[in-house]
């Protein structure tokens, strides 16, 4: 990978004192993989495009009627990737699903999508600058892979 990649066999959010999503993650079974900066520890603004039609947080700010939203877009050279990285997880997994979580400390309040979404609903969503900062989507595996 062109970025490091920290895997774990426990579950846990890394933030404290008040960890983001801990309830999730304390319902499922698994590992962890936390997408990071090519040299620095958890840190993955490098990942994220924050240039275009947006203002500078994790990932950028996007106007969207009057209002900034912090939004998830990840540089182009590292997409195909993180696309191959969530496309084998998935594969890999027993339930056919996977978590995908973002977190910003300074971002917005945290959002739970619960509705479950394919990879390719998720990369659409990522395309048209919808994947939020500070939020949870469940990602299944589409019925007609397998």
């Amino acid at each position: 990978m062109p970025f490091r990649v920290i895997a774990e066999d426990k579950v846990r959010s890394h933030r404290s004192p008040n960890p983001l999503f801990q309830q999730e993650f304390d319902s499922v079974q698994g590992c962890i993989y936390h997408l990071c900066n090519p040299t620095c520890g958890y840190n993955v603004y490098d990942l994220l495009d924050m240039e275009a039609e947006y203002l500078g947080s994790a990932g950028g700010l996007k106007r969207d009627s009057d209002v900034l939203q912090a939004v998830v877009l990840f540089r182009r050279k590292y997409t195909p990737s993180i696309q191959s990285l969530l496309e084998r997880l998935l594969h890999a997994s027993p339930a056919g699903s996977l978590l995908f979580t973002s977190d910003y400390q300074f971002g917005p309040s945290a959002r739970r999508f619960k509705t479950p979404i394919t990879l390719g609903q998720f990369w659409k969503l990522h395309d048209r600058m919808r994947l939020r900062m500070n939020s949870l989507y469940h990602i299944r595996r589409d019925a007609s892979s397998g």
